[in-house]
């Protein structure tokens, strides 16, 4: 983002990390944030965060949010996390709400496990590969998924796109859904269409 998040996102970020480290949980910011970081900036107001925790420590970690300014959104979030694998909380200070996404398939371990840490406006956080934040918004297609699809592709030039399509055809078979395939290969297309005459791309 340029020149960085709004000052209450930021404030939450920091939060997050400092939670994500205090618990020494392994995770990966997604969602908004990340393809507004990899790729073209845009407006969000949450945090979506994936994390890898067994069940059984998932009380500890609310826990220790909440010394951090992290409360739930609802009475029986625990119960909640259960059959939703979302933990919805919001941190107090800033405003910001934060989505905690409970990873249990390998996918979500391999994309955790391939983040690194990166410096946004003075903040450390754990980011995916642009590989993954594309990965992730083939999956869910909404509109503004396709849009951080095409700025994270038209921000790195040299993706490994081979990756996305392995995960992706996988992911498409387990759900029978071959058209999430079909759907990103078009995207592709339309981003790498040559222009006309030799002009600008389209």
């Amino acid at each position: 983002m340029e020149p960085g998040p709004p000052a209450p996102l930021l404030h939450a970020l920091r939060a997050v990390s400092e939670w994500l480290d205090a618990t020494a949980t392994p995770a990966a910011i997604i969602g908004g944030v990340a393809a507004s970081i990899l790729g073209r900036p845009r407006l969000t107001e949450d945090i979506d965060v994936l994390v890898l925790l067994e069940p059984g420590d998932w009380s500890g970690f609310l826990a220790a949010g909440r010394q951090l300014g992290f409360t739930p959104r609802m009475d029986d979030a625990l119960d909640f996390a259960r059959s939703s694998r979302v933990l919805l909380v919001s941190h107090q200070p800033s405003g910001v709400r934060v989505d905690v996404v409970l990873g249990a398939m390998p996918l979500e371990e391999e994309i955790v496990r391939g983040a690194a840490k990166v410096e946004v406006a003075g903040v450390a956080i754990p980011l995916p590969s642009p590989e993954s934040i594309v990965l992730m918004k083939a999956i869910a297609q909404r509109a503004r998924d396709i849009a951080d699809i095409e700025g994270v592709i038209e921000t790195h030039d040299h993706l490994d796109l081979d990756w996305v399509r392995d995960r992706l055809a996988e992911f498409g078979r387990a759900l029978g859904r071959s058209d999430l395939l079909d759907e990103f290969d078009r995207v592709i297309t339309r981003i790498r269409r040559p222009a006309p005459f030799g002009g600008p791309a389209a």
